[in-house]
């Protein structure tokens, strides 16, 4: 059963490492992106983001809104996350997001 487990972790990581030569392989995907434009899409991705809520929004915010609180506590969160992060949150926690 442990061997079954370990098997199945490298062969995702594996599949996860190789997708883009295994969909151009395979002429699914289409246009597979080059790795390294996806690198610098994730470079300057974090410029575009906005700024995480100030107290004093929050506080104006607050007045008026009632789900005020969670738009504080999600304004800190980055909610793109890439490939890699979805698959290394898999392999430490179990969850798949």
């Amino acid at each position: 059963m442990k061997k079954l487990l370990v098997m199945m972790i490298v062969a995702l990581c594996a599949i996860a490492w190789r997708s883009p030569d295994i969909m151009h392989a395979i002429s699914v995907g289409g246009f597979v992106a080059d790795s390294n434009a996806l690198a610098l899409k994730a470079a300057s991705a974090p410029a575009s983001r906005s700024k995480p809520m100030s107290a004093d929004e929050f506080a104006t915010l607050s007045r008026t809104d009632p789900q005020a609180y969670q738009k504080f506590i999600n304004s800190f969160q980055d909610q793109d996350r890439s490939e890699v992060d979805k698959l290394m949150n898999l392999l430490a926690r179990g969850k798949y997001e």
